[in-house]
């Protein structure tokens, strides 16, 4: 087992970008170590907060979709709980709720729900953010 599999990649990545990238010889070489690089970060990332944010993810939709949802098809899909918090299981269950998010924004402007409306958008801004990747720590 590797403790603190997040700071192990940062380290690996910052070794890769500050050590071992000046040596490289071409720019396509230096270039693709320092996306390397980068991909490491954001790999970290995932490792130290992704489910986290999922989760955080999920509950938001799941607020805006208990205002929404009137199948009971959907009813039941939003009362399920997450089997696992593995990040397989995890992203099934995001995945699943942000298609029927997705199914809600589309009624909302045909039929012209604004509240709705709003609240996905407000919601999209919060994932963009809480999902935004940092290049480097």
């Amino acid at each position: 087992m590797i403790p603190l599999p997040d700071q192990s990649l940062r380290n690996l990545s910052q070794r890769l970008m500050v050590s071992l990238l000046p040596e490289f010889g071409s720019e396509y070489a230096v270039s693709d170590a320092a996306s390397l690089g980068l991909l490491m970060n954001a790999l970290a990332d995932e490792l130290a907060e992704g489910i986290q944010r999922r989760l955080v993810d999920i509950e938001e939709m799941k607020v805006i979709l208990a205002r929404c949802v009137t199948l009971e098809e959907e009813r039941a899909m939003l009362a399920a709980d997450i089997t696992s918090y593995t990040m397989a299981s995890v992203n099934d269950r995001h995945d699943e709720l942000t298609r029927l998010l997705i199914a809600w924004h589309e009624k909302s402007e045909v039929e012209d729900l604004p509240e709705v409306n709003k609240a996905i958008w407000r919601y999209l801004h919060g994932h963009a953010e809480r999902h935004a990747i940092a290049a480097v720590p």
